[in-house]
Order: C-alpha cells, then sequence, then structure tokens
C-alpha cells in the first residue's frame, strides 16, 4: 500500500486545471445516508469530537456550512482551551495551529455528502441551495457506481481507544506499551484496512490517468492496448536507480515525471508507513521562484495546492492528516528562506526545490545550503526533490 502511494508522486508536479473533477474519480465515498440539518439548535457543541481515524467524510454532521453553529463552535473550542500537540523531541518546529486542529472537527471542502455550493453560507435563494444539493447527490451516487467507493468498517463492537505517542520521541512508541484495543493491535482491522487502501490506491491511479488523458477505459469503451499502456507508463513514469552515476549522466532517462533513489523511495515508504501508523500529519512543502509559487495563475490551480485538493482525501482515509503549504516566493527563490527555514518552513516529510530560473544550477552553493538546512532543521528529516 505504501509503495503504490509512492507511485503516484508525479500528482505533486502535476497542474490540474480541474482538480473537481479529479476528486470526484479518485475520492472513495461513504454508503451512508446523509443526515439532514435544519439548524445547529440540536448539536451539543461540547461533545463533539475529531473525526475518526479511516472513516469516509462527515456524514453530512459538518457544522462549517452553517455560519450561527460555526461561530459557536469556535467559542465552544476557545472557552474549552484546545491543545495543539507538542513534541517532545527538542528541536522539533511548531507547525500546528489553531486552524488546523479546527479542520479535524470537518471542514467542507471534500464534504462527500453536501456540495459545497450548496451551504446556507452563500446569499442564494433556498430552491437554488436545494437544486445544487439534488445535482450534486445525483453526480456522486454515479461517482460511487463508476469508480467503487470506500467500504472500510471496524467489524469488532470494541471502544476503540486513541492511542497517545506524545510522551515518545518521534513517537517511537514500543510495540509492547500500546493500549488493548487500538486499532494498531487489531490483525483483522489492519488487514481489512490494506485491502481497502490498496482497491483506493488503485482507483485514484485510474483517476489520475483518466484526468490527465491516459484512462485506462477510453470514452468508446475499449480498453489501453498494452502498447498503450507501456507508452503510458514510460510518459508518466517515476525512475528508481540505485547508481548515481548513470542516473545523473546526459540520456539515461528521457521520458517520465520523476526520478528517485532506492534509498529515496524506502524512506519515503518509512515515512508514509509511520504516519499510518501514528495517525500522524504529513507535510509537504515547496520552496522556490514565483512560476513554483503559481503566480499568473489561479492559487488553488498551483501544484502544490492542487496535489493536496486530490491527496488529502486519500491520507485522510488512510489515517493520516496532509498538511500542504505552498512557501515559494516571487523574484527571489530560496536563498533567504534557507537562512531562516526552520522559522519559515516548519517541519517537512517532503520538501520541493523549484528554482531553477532565479538560481539556476550554476548557483549549486544555493541548493546545497537548502539540502543542509533542511537536513538540520526540526525532528524530521524530509526527502528532497529538486
Amino acid at each position: 500500500i505504501i509503495l503504490d502511494v509512492t507511485d503516484t508522486h508525479f500528482v505533486s508536479i502535476m497542474n490540474f486545471s480541474v482538480a473537481s473533477s479529479f476528486l470526484a474519480s479518485i475520492a472513495s465515498i461513504a454508503s451512508i445516508a446523509p443526515i439532514a440539518l435544519a439548524d445547529d439548535s440540536h448539536i451539543d457543541f461540547t461533545t463533539l469530537q475529531p473525526l475518526k481515524f479511516h472513516q469516509s467524510g462527515f456524514g453530512a454532521l459538518n457544522f462549517n456550512h452553517y455560519e450561527d453553529a460555526h461561530n459557536k463552535f469556535r467559542r465552544v473550542l476557545a472557552a474549552s482551551n484546545i491543545v495543539i500537540p507538542k513534541s517532545p523531541v527538542p528541536n522539533a518546529i511548531p507547525s500546528l495551529g489553531e486552524p488546523n486542529i479546527l479542520n479535524l472537527y470537518g471542514h467542507y471542502v471534500h464534504d462527500e455528502h453536501r456540495s459545497p455550493y450548496a451551504s446556507p453560507l452563500y446569499a442564494r435563494p433556498s430552491e437554488e441551495l436545494a437544486q445544487e444539493q439534488e445535482e450534486f447527490l445525483e453526480k456522486m451516487e454515479k461517482v460511487r457506481q463508476d469508480w467503487g467507493s470506500w467500504k472500510f468498517k471496524d467489524h469488532s463492537d470494541v471502544v476503540r481507544p486513541v492511542q497517545d505517542f506524545s510522551k515518545y520521541e518521534y513517537k517511537d512508541l514500543p510495540s509492547n506499551a500500546f493500549s488493548s484495543n487500538v486499532w494498531q493491535k487489531d490483525e483483522a482491522y489492519v488487514k481489512d484496512l490494506i485491502a481497502e487502501g490498496r482497491a483506493l490506491i488503485d482507483r485514484m491511479e485510474e483517476g489520475v490517468y483518466a484526468e490527465i488523458g491516459y484512462p485506462t477505459k477510453k470514452a468508446d469503451g475499449s480498453i489501453l492496448s498494452a502498447e498503450e499502456i507501456e507508452e503510458r507508463e514510460q510518459t508518466l513514469a517515476v525512475h528508481i536507480f540505485n547508481d548515481t552515476t548513470v542516473a545523473y549522466a546526459k540520456g539515461t532517462y528521457t521520458s517520465g515525471m520523476a526520478m528517485m533513489s532506492e534509498q529515496a523511495m524506502e524512506g519515503l515508504a518509512r515515512k508514509l508507513l509511520h504516519s499510518m501508523i501514528t495517525n500522524d500529519e504529513f507535510y509537504y512543502v515547496l520552496g522556490g521562484h514565483s512560476a513554483a509559487a503559481g503566480h499568473g495563475n489561479d492559487f488553488h490551480q498551483q501544484k502544490t495546492m492542487a496535489f493536496h485538493y486530490v491527496m488529502e482525501p486519500v491520507f485522510h482515509k488512510l489515517g493520516m492528516r496532509l498538511v500542504s503549504r505552498n512557501m515559494a516566493m516571487g523574484g527571489y527563490g530560496t536563498l533567504h528562506f534557507s537562512a531562516g527555514m526552520a522559522d519559515l518552513y516548519g517541519e517537512s516529510d517532503f520538501l520541493e526545490w523549484d528554482s531553477a530560473m532565479t538560481e539556476g544550477y550554476n548557483n549549486l552553493h544555493d541548493i546545497d545550503l537548502f539540502n543542509k538546512q533542511a537536513i538540520l532543521k526540526g525532528e524530521r528529516v524530509p526527502i528532497i526533490f529538486t
């Protein structure tokens, strides 16, 4: 399941124009019936809990669609002094804020039971909002039929406690210290999660292929031939190498989206696995110049944001919280960021350098400083792409 996830890294270097249909293609959809909320008067905001791990969507219990409910919820959170988790590692960088914690209780961008355009937050007639919602539900039902859906369920009736990793550096809790009944110790739960996760990744890859013009099943119903599939694999390949001299020789790779060493692939796989087991955050950070920042384009179509929009529901279902940060800046590059990388970038698990236009490969000292600072800062050593 981890290798399947890393095989789709090319998503992060694609700039998709139509992210909504892409999301519909890959995000698995719960089969539970949506709950109608006429108002928030019956909601006890003091008992609301964060979303459970490995679940699909919010079951339409999403207070962010209701202005009064949203404001009331924020007041309750403020009154309860909600705690932002802190790492016991001395050089860890605080990289989460209140908005990150609020999102644990649901946000409407990926609410698969209610159209974001049907929210009462819009100043539109109720008839229009109702029509918007009806059309959305019809569309999502077709998505379920065409693409399948997330069907994972915990078949045990035990109450699942949330494992506390806060007292252990890097969340490296010894296996014999796990609490009873946590999901990590339930073999049946883990096997079911892996099976559903693999099916999700397969659907996601097919969705990516369809979105960028390489669907396995064409519009006329025919299937790609073996030759066409080979062409697709070559065009979208992530080359894995173990000989740096050969890998960087001119002409070694003439196709594909990216290349990475076996050590980098193994490191990325381990990072993802660790985040899954510990239900941790996973930080993807981009540093670079104006083109990398997305200047001249819609911000949400910039590659970091497009990557996040596509991948966040996948990470969520696998028990991770994806945090993506577009930290590129026009007119400069990364040198000044490298001087204060810990404070400016925060923690990173996957760090991308995209500044060849302003710093270029003639300024290798800039790239060298960027890499060294990335390794030295914080508690996480990132996988670095340039």
